[in-house]
């Protein structure tokens, strides 16, 4: 079989159409004018013309119901043989292999251009002819099919009636009915399940009706047009291809998402045929409904929520005001107004609130709506309807609307009032969740703070007492090691004050070197002695554990060439670097002094800061220490490690 030409949809876009198109019309013109068996050749003759051209079938069948005569076009065995002849004229059977291209609904993103463009055709109008023709156009451009039709079911006959249809005899729409269960089209409506059917002649439930003049085409789906809630058929969305095509599941999904989108707008559509003012007056309340949830969800502030509430309830009921009132947990205070909106202080007197704010406390009580008339001091007496906001968790309040004439008794509209309370309910009780999570935490980040605050004072008065002490010592076997351990404990506070200050999980590997450097040229570095540092560590991130270990071993390494490495000279330079090699970070501090002895062994070693410094590696950091002469002179250090947070990112900065 012929594969159809998608964009013929627009004949007549060029010369070469054009021709086409004169050519099948004055073919089609001779057939009319013929009778009796003369017209099965005609029949024949035109679809002989339309290969000879090279058209389409789709031009064929589009041009022969533009055309054709109502009474001949009912003739489905006319324009069967013309089909016939013109596969035999394009040496095609008619009946090709199953379509395995890439159709226009391939991709995910192409699928959701197609369900946009669908979904803007079916709201773009509320006529509901306008907007079904427009639908199936739609449809058949967006999938790439031959032709769509839309049957819309009738619940007083139990029929389906072909309401709009493109590729198929314009004549039949309005005239073809379907008993629900007959056809493939039926038996989808009364299964509420999309069948695919790539051979649809075939298919045990295929109905030949002529006058629909589907006979041309090869494969069919059709898919229910269907509410969820409440559960109400509402027609059935045909396609059809000239070609055999096996859709996807992902192309059915589709489809059945699709015809979701249309049955809503259909019935919308329908809702909005019935122009009594009382259904128009239902639209615009469920429109507002609808825009009031869609307004609430936008934010957590809860002034801005309230305000949009009470706008929202005076529109939907036609009030003179809204007032929305919090119960109390207690009985002993009255309920408390949280915002009003409206009629002022002339109209809602301090005797008004005082028996609207009784009957909130029956509504919170009771949790059910309230309706009283209080006499005002003006000729029209005030009704109050006084409504629960209920969530699953508590009654927030109530909702008071004030109106000059009662609200109704319907139902129906009081239901949509309660849907609409418990909406406003939900959209408070979140903005007072947010509000106190809001609160509670700038309380704990006002308490974490201060903790931050009370450690650091204390690990300067440690390193204060120490530095003291260090002052008094009478010899250097006391001062050395106090100094020591004020440069380890200002290290560790200066790490302390980077992890507080900002993110208190991680930082980098060149922030940690460039604190403890300069804490070590305060606290350890000879007056005398400049050294210059050399940090290229500044990609490399730790966590906030891995940050206070590396402080205390650079500390312990940068010391070391102070008092070791740069002993008897005044200047120097010390360079520390990160790098990643894996999963393991390397750290390494590289200095240009005198060096370890060329047999040094790091395990062997008694001193206590290099005791210090293999535990910290082996134990904290679960890693390995490498200490080595350079040859050109001075000490290399080596430290590696997994990080803990190269698991959770590498060396990326925090989101």
């Amino acid at each position: 079989m012929l594969m159809r030409d998608v964009s013929i949809a627009n004949a007549g876009a060029n010369v070469s159409q054009q021709a086409e198109s004169l050519t099948i019309q004055c073919e089609i013109e001779q057939l009319v004018n013929s009778e009796g068996p003369e017209r099965t050749e005609r029949a024949r003759s035109v679809g002989r013309a339309a290969a000879a051209e090279g058209a389409s079938l789709s031009m064929l069948i589009q041009r022969w119901f533009e055309l054709v005569h109502d009474e001949i076009r009912q003739d489905a065995d006319l324009l069967a043989s013309a089909t016939d002849a013109f596969y035999q004229a394009t040496g095609s059977s008619g009946v090709g292999a199953v379509g395995d291209a890439r159709g226009p609904l391939s991709s995910p993103l192409e699928r959701l251009s197609a369900l946009h463009r669908i979904s803007q055709s079916a709201t773009a109008s509320l006529d509901l002819d306008s907007m079904l023709s427009t639908v199936v156009r739609v449809v058949r451009e967006t999938v790439g099919s031959d032709a769509c039709s839309i049957f819309l079911f009738d619940p007083s006959s139990d029929t389906l009636v072909l309401r709009a249809s493109i590729g198929l005899n314009p004549g039949a729409v309005g005239r073809v009915t379907l008993p629900l269960g007959a056809g493939i089209t039926g038996e989808a409506a009364m299964r509420r399940k999309v069948l695919p059917v790539i051979d649809a002649v075939a298919h045990p439930s295929y109905v030949d009706y002529p006058l629909l003049g589907d006979r041309p085409y090869e494969s069919q789906i059709s898919a229910p047009l269907a509410l969820r809630s409440p559960d109400r058929l509402i027609g059935v969305l045909n396609i059809m291809t000239i070609e055999q095509r096996e859709f996807d599941a992902e192309e059915l999904a589709f489809i059945e998402t699709a015809a979701s989108e249309i049955a809503v707008a259909i019935e919308n559509a329908l809702l909005y045929s019935q122009t009594d003012a009382e259904l128009h007056n239902r639209i615009s309340q469920l429109s507002t409904l609808r825009q009031m949830s869609r307004l609430v969800a936008s934010t957590l502030d809860l002034s801005r929520v309230l305000d949009i509430v009470s706008q929202q309830a005076v529109e939907l009921t036609g009030g003179v005001a809204v007032e929305i009132y919090k119960a109390n947990p207690d009985d002993e205070n009255p309920p408390e107004i949280l915002t009003h909106y409206g009629a002022g202080e002339s109209v809602l007197t301090d005797r008004v609130h005082q028996l609207v704010r009784g009957m909130v406390v029956d509504v919170v009580g009771s949790l059910g709506a309230v309706e009283r008339t209080i006499e005002t001091t003006h000729d029209l007496d005030l009704e109050v309807l006084a409504l629960p906001m209920l969530t699953g968790r508590r009654a927030v309040g109530a909702i008071c609307v004030y109106s000059y004439q009662r609200l109704g008794d319907d139902p129906e509209f009081h239901g949509m009032l309660h849907a609409f309370s418990d909406s406003a309910a939900i959209a408070i009780e979140n903005a007072e969740l947010y509000d106190e999570a809001r609160r509670g935490l700038q309380r704990t980040s006002a308490l974490l703070q201060e903790m931050h605050h009370r450690v650091r004072n204390n690990l300067q008065t440690v390193a204060a007492l120490l530095s003291m002490q260090a002052r008094h010592a009478t010899s250097s076997e006391a001062s050395v090691p106090l100094n020591e351990a004020v440069g380890r404990i200002r290290s560790i506070a200066a790490i302390h004050d980077v992890l507080s200050s900002g993110s208190i999980s991680e930082t980098t590997v060149g922030v940690i070197a460039k604190h403890v450097t300069d804490e070590a040229s305060i606290t350890i570095l000879p007056p005398d002695t400049e050294i210059s540092f050399n940090i290229d560590a500044d990609d490399i991130w730790v966590s906030s554990r891995e940050a206070t270990v590396l402080a205390l071993l650079i500390n312990e390494f940068v010391s070391n060439a102070f008092v070791h490495g740069f002993d008897g000279r005044s200047s120097g330079s010390v360079e520390i670097r990160a790098s990643m090699s894996g999963s393991n970070t390397i750290v390494e501090v590289v200095d240009d002094g005198n060096g370890v002895p060329d047999d040094f062994d790091a395990g062997q070693s008694s001193g206590l800061g290099l005791q210090i410094a293999r535990t910290l590696t082996e134990s904290d950091l679960n890693g390995t220490l490498d200490i080595t002469r350079r040859p050109s002179g001075g000490t290399a250090v080596r430290v590696m490690f997994k990080s803990k947070r190269s698991h959770d990112g590498g060396d990326h900065p925090p989101s």
